[in-house]
């Protein structure tokens, strides 16, 4: 290897000086085995098939660590493209396996070549970056290695579970145990179960234990023991595994070696084998998705096993130097002084001279991708040299040379640092706040994401002296820590504070940064929130995402004016659950509403359909669909008009009423041949149904009702729902509106008016219809009166709210009273007539549903109040303007307000309503009430879980296609619904298919001996429940010397980590410690495996020659002397890291 390593070097070195851009690194190499592993998972089938999927030319690919680029040819074209993690490609699963390997070979993400077989051709830049590491170690080598075989075997085993489940129904019991599998070497489970196996083998092997296998019957020559879940079982020679347990537990010997095998078998899935070899059941636990017991948890695990992350950014969160307690590596409150002094220097005051990379772009620029703004910037030379000399003010190691190299990402990281500061964010800030802003106050309920980054970015401005392109960046990286979702890339401008797509959003964010933080940065909206939709596999992992699910409840609670603020942040279990009772009230109405808004509207044919199959019950929709009547009668044939058919489909001859007794014969009951007459006086002969026939069909139709009134029921329940779902549509419309007019909502006075066209009559002569008939009913005005202030707002029932202030304080009612004249037999007279006055509105947005325009006045329009109005209230006692926060979605006013506009101005008349339901509209109407329907669905969009799904058969074609063709996602039955307010680039969570290994096995459900279990919830439902799954408040209450309390407090403040609170004594490790630090750990692991990375946390790495233990700020830490200065070491690898530690008190003994 040495002299392939030295020829490697000297073709390095002739590369270089040539300036060609590629090197051949020679057999026997040290990069020779990565190589070679690189290439066979270049050829693996999946990788292979999304590859030629694409069309991609593998010469000309470029593999990077979150894109891959080249070249493919469409139609005679030509073109580059480039294929992320975010986009629908499906490049996040087909690569999984080829991260942990690009992170090793190209871990400064130069960009590695697409390399066939025999290969050996790598870019310079790659070949550079192995020299400068000098070589690989072999733990890190053997750690991608496992990294690789743990997403492959994931892979395999979603695949096995996949075929072999088939379409059982969810509560299906299921016993993977009796299922064996492949386990990859990768794995430790095999090594692991090595001394349990040999203990096993020992037990059986006993002479009393072989006694008591002759004694009962089950001395089978060759057959296997095992142990799993607890019991001691052996194969039988009929296959199937007897439990043996009942039998041992009567020789306490033998029992007691028992127990010890089934606290061994834990930690290897809960089962060990007395030969080599593995189940399902057990290889799923030893994963750490748990135990598989119905076909619905089955599907969970798949879910999971199908769940890839991108990996963690090298910046992380941007704290990575600034943690709330200090460790190894981040700074002193002395280097942040320092930091802030050279921060100031350089960004703030008259000669700051800031960061050339800004001066050519605006903040406008800046707010399109405030995230590439800021890498370009990170990545620029002047940014590094910046780094590098705030490195060597705070005497960071390695910062003076003398053989050390200072990493990249300090230098940036530094910078960071230095902006943050310079800003005011710092990491004591509270968590939801950037820089003494907090993200998450009551204003901010119903706002946009890019509407309070703004304000940060002001914020930032006015009271930090922020320059406003830097405010851009800064305020990007506040966010990061204080609120990650704000940088989740492609979140739809829909989702708003305050709704629980922002909660789940929220959620999604943790759980993916549980194991990395800012891995949510890399990822897109749904990518993060289908995380959610994962359920929990364990009560343990269950509790920990309720732990981090307390602040944003608490959050959600305090901005819908449910529960109130708390200056220190805590909130009891009371608050959190009247939080928690009315978030489930507000999405189960919302999915309710969502539910009958998506229904297809009942006509004609849906209902005579439903009627006949009815009465044919036999028959399926599609034979209906064929079934036709024939005229009976040849006499009644005979007297018909020439036009009229003597043969119709039975759908359409019910419609038409035309249905009736005693006249048709099913065409598939007539018998016999058609034969005509001798002689043009005779009759011919045609088929004829049997009279038994004729009364079976005559029977059927006397069951069927009349379709007129049936058609009227159904319009007025249709019509009914649709009213209730409106006004739940204008609940979460009003619980969105700003603060202060939210307050006037609830305390003030409350007028609705609606505005109508003329009637074109005299005012004798005008109806309350003839009034109807000309009202807009896409829009009603809202007048709230509050302390003198009076503020307008025109509420769409197509979304759109808007805020009126240049309205007069008293609109114009009744329109104008005019006489004019009117021609009589007499000669004429003159008669008062309602006329419409000027109106500051935009008819159209009242009349036709089009998008409100400003500005825009109409000519002639008539303003009457809806009802009466809605008296003011006092203010609650305890409250005071500044600090009252109303509940307007569960204000019994706002209910009352929505309530009149539902029903005294709905958005479509019963007429209109009936019109359409009897099928007899144009075709332009018709796709107008359909883009009205979809505009209305997409207001609850965001107020429905994650996994809600468009019922089976309740949505129609029309409102589907014109899903399609609005914002291009298909939707249909057990669709999703969130995909409505996702763009088309939307990335689905496909699963990969063509997986090399499966087994041929398929699963039989076992005898059901306990009632039907329904699948476990998702995390959007678990983690938000504080009601039915309130084990954390009970276990507070029953043991509160454990821990749970002051666990519980810290979560509801945002500030919850396990190994954290446990580390610093503010726990009690005895009870809670156990499950849920297991349980914490084993997420973190697999999601690790997931983003495909390679775990960094595992101490590693010798200590320096000198190094000492001590204590630095109470804290015991190892550290070295270097330069006369002591520094920590990195408890990962060892090596001295940060800046020195003045206070470090060495223990006396070395």
């Amino acid at each position: 290897m040495a002299a392939a390593d030295t020829l490697l070097e000297q073709r390095l070195t002739s590369a270089t000086q040539s300036g060609h851009g590629m090197v051949e690194v020679p057999e026997g190499s040290t990069l020779t085995p990565l190589l070679a592993l690189y290439r066979h998972l270049l050829n693996q089938p999946p990788l292979q098939t999304w590859l030629n999927d694409q069309g991609l030319e593998t010469a000309t690919l470029t593999l990077h660590h979150d894109f891959i680029e080249g070249f493919v040819t469409h139609e005679g074209v030509r073109s580059a493209v480039r294929f992320t993690y975010t986009d629908a490609s499906g490049w996040l699963e087909a690569s999984a396996s080829l991260r942990p390997l690009l992170q090793l070979l190209d871990p400064g993400d130069k960009g590695l070549t697409f390399m066939g077989e025999g290969d050996g051709w790598v870019p310079l830049a790659v070949v550079e970056q192995a020299k400068t590491r000098h070589s690989f170690h072999v733990g890190d080598v053997d750690s991608a290695w496992r990294v690789i075989g743990q997403i492959e075997q994931r892979r395999y085993l979603a695949d096995t579970l996949e075929a072999a489940l088939g379409d059982w129904p969810d509560a299906t019991p299921m016993n993977w145990s009796e299922h064996p599998c492949e386990v990859s070497p990768a794995l430790t489970l095999g090594e692991a179960s090595q001394a349990a196996r040999e203990r096993l083998q020992r037990l059986v092997a006993q002479p009393s234990m072989t006694a008591l296998l002759e004694r009962e019957g089950f001395d089978w020559p060759g057959k296997p023991f095992r142990i799993t879940e607890g019991r001691l079982e052996r194969l039988s020679p009929v296959g199937g595994w007897v439990d043996l347990t009942r039998y041992v537990e009567q020789h306490p010997a033998l029992e007691a070696e028992r127990q010890a095998l089934v606290g061994l078998s834990e930690p290897l899935g809960g089962a060990v084998y007395s030969t080599p070899r593995h189940d399902v059941r057990q290889l799923v636990e030893y994963l750490g998705l748990g135990s598989m017991a119905t076909a619905g948890e089955t599907r969970n695990v798949i879910h999971w096993l199908r769940t890839y992350l991108p990996p963690a950014p090298p910046l992380g969160d941007y704290n990575g130097l600034m943690r709330r307690e200090w460790a190894p590596g981040t700074l002193t409150p002395e280097d942040r002084l320092t930091l802030t002094d050279l921060a100031q220097a350089r960004l703030g005051g008259s000669s700051a001279r800031g960061f050339s990379a800004l001066a050519h772009s605006t903040p406008q620029a800046l707010h399109t991708d405030p995230q590439a703004h800021l890498t370009a910037l990170l990545e620029s030379p002047e940014a590094l040299a910046f780094g590098a000399q705030l490195a060597r003010a705070l005497n960071w190691f390695g910062a003076s040379g003398a053989g050390y190299e200072l990493p990249k990402t300090v230098c940036q990281q530094l910078v960071v640092a230095a902006i943050k500061l310079h800003a005011g964010i710092d990491a004591p800030d509270k968590p939801g706040h950037v820089a003494g802003y907090s993200v998450y106050q009551p204003a901010n309920m119903g706002r946009t994401f890019s509407a309070v980054r703004r304000d940060i970015e002001q914020h930032l401005i006015a009271h930090k002296g922020v320059d406003p392109k830097l405010a851009v960046l800064a305020a990007h990286l506040g966010l990061a820590q204080a609120a990650p979702e704000f940088l989740v890339k492609d979140v739809p401008g829909t989702v708003h504070i305050g709704t629980p797509a922002w909660m789940e959003l929220r959620l999604g964010c943790a759980m993916a940064d549980q194991h990395a933080p800012g891995t949510s940065r890399a990822m897109n909206e749904e990518q993060v929130t289908h995380l959610t939709t994962l359920g929990p596999t364990s009560d343990a992992q269950a509790e920990l995402m309720q732990l981090s699910a307390l602040k944003i409840m608490a959050d959600w609670g305090v901005l819908n004016g449910v529960v109130r603020l708390r200056s220190d942040g805590e909130y009891s279990r009371t608050d959190i659950q009247t939080a928690s009772e009315a978030f489930f009230k507000q999405r189960e109405e919302a999915s309710l509403a969502f539910t009958d808004a998506s229904a297809e509207l009942p006509t004609r044919r849906t209902l005579a359909i439903k009627e006949l199959l009815r009465v044919f019950p036999d028959t399926t929709p599609a034979g209906l669909e064929a079934m036709t009547v024939h005229i009976a009668e040849a006499s009644e044939r005979r007297n018909m008009a020439s036009g009229e058919p003597r043969t119709r489909p039975i759908i359409e001859a019910y419609i038409t009423g035309d249905l009736t007794p005693g006249k048709w014969a099913l065409s598939s009951d007539l018998r016999g041949t058609y034969r005509s007459g001798s002689t043009p006086y005779q009759q011919g002969q045609a088929p004829q149904a049997s009279p038994e026939a004729r009364a079976q069909l005559d029977q059927r139709i006397r069951r069927l009702p009349a379709l007129d009134g049936l058609l009227n029921s159904a319009v007025d329940r249709h019509r009914h729902a649709l009213q209730n779902a409106y006004a739940t549509r204008l609940k979460l419309m009003l619980a969105e509106l700003p603060l202060a007019d939210r307050q006037a909502l609830e305390l003030g006075t409350v007028e609705l008016f609606t505005l109508r066209g003329e009637t074109g009559t005299t005012q004798a002569r005008e109806t309350a219809s003839s009034r109807l008939a000309q009202r807009g009913r896409q829009g009603t005005v809202m007048r709230l009166e509050h302390n003198n202030q009076v503020t307008y707002y025109e509420l769409f029932a197509n979304g759109n709210v808007v805020r009126r202030t240049d309205l007069p304080q008293d609109l114009i009612l009744g329109g104008l009273i005019k006489h004019e004249r009117f021609p009589a037999p007499h000669g004429h007279v003159y008669l008062p007539v309602n006329r419409g006055t000027p109106v500051p509105f935009d008819a159209d947005a009242y009349t036709l549903g089009t998008a409100p325009r400003s500005d825009v006045a109409s000519p002639a329009m008539i303003i009457e109040q809806l009802g009466t109005p809605f008296a003011a209230s006092a203010l609650p006692a305890s409250y005071t303007p500044q600090n009252y926060v109303p509940n307007t979605y569960g204000s019994r006013k706002t209910a009352r307000i929505v309530e009149a506009i539902a029903q005294g101005n709905f958005y479509e008349s019963p007429e209109a309503l009936l019109q359409r339901a009897t099928e007899q509209v144009p075709l332009e109407r018709s796709r107008e009430a359909r883009t009205r329907a979809h505009n209305f669905l997409l207001g609850f969009v965001p107020f429905v879980g994650a996994y809600q799904e468009f019922k089976a058969g309740n949505i129609g074609s029309g409102l589907a296609n014109l899903a399609v063709d609005t914002v291009g996602v298909a939707i249909g039955a057990a669709g999703p619904a969130r995909g409505l307010i996702r763009s088309a680039k939307a990335l689905a969570f496909k699963p990969l298919k063509g997986i090399a290994r499966r087994l041929t096995a398929t699963v039989s459900p076992m005898v059901s001996t306990t009632a039907r279990v329904k699948p476990a919830a998702t995390f959007s439902d678990r983690a938000f429940d504080f009601l039915k799954h309130s084990g954390l408040f009970a276990n507070a209450a029953l043991n509160p010397l454990d821990g749970y309390p002051q666990m519980i407090r810290a979560a509801t403040k945002g500030l919850f980590n396990v190994p954290k609170l446990i580390l610093q004594g503010t726990m009690n490790s005895g009870k809670v410690a156990p499950h849920l630090l297991t349980a914490e750990e084993k997420l973190r692991s697999y999601l690790i495996i997931a983003a495909g990375q390679i775990d960094r946390q595992e101490p590693g790495g010798q200590s320096p020659v000198g190094s000492r233990t001590g204590v630095y700020r109470g804290a015991e830490v190892q550290s070295v002397r270097y330069g006369g200065h002591w520094y920590a070491l990195d408890p990962l690898n060892g090596r001295p890291v940060g800046t020195p530690l003045s206070e470090f008190v060495a223990d006396a003994t070395p």
